[in-house]
């Protein structure tokens, strides 16, 4: 339970503001994590066993007064999905993506 709790604090913190210093983060192959598509909805995730652990409203990419990016994180044993909503206008975007392991050189 502390683990799940310290994990959903750990994904409010990078959603909602990261770090302080981008230049401190890594990027490209070496970056720790990679987020991959994923074929399957939300809806089928739960459907596996997955459980709804946080969401999280943005609003930084909307105009004022604008629906807000909306981000499911879901978790089953150590596998980790994000489902990401998104409407712009007339247009609804809905996408999951699975946390993959780090690629080895």
């Amino acid at each position: 339970m502390l683990r799940t709790a310290l994990l959903a604090l750990m994904l409010v913190g990078v959603a909602v503001g990261g770090t302080a210093n981008a230049a401190a983060q890594p990027t490209s192959e070496g970056h720790p994590s990679k987020w991959q598509a994923a074929q399957q909805s939300m809806a089928d995730f739960i459907a596996d066993g997955f459980q709804l652990k946080a969401v999280i409203y943005d609003n930084s990419q909307v105009a004022r007064g604008g629906q807000p990016d909306v981000h499911y994180f879901l978790q089953k044993d150590t596998l980790l999905v994000r489902c990401d909503f998104r409407k712009r206008d007339e247009v609804s975007i809905y996408w999951c993506y699975r946390l993959t392991k780090p690629r080895t050189p």
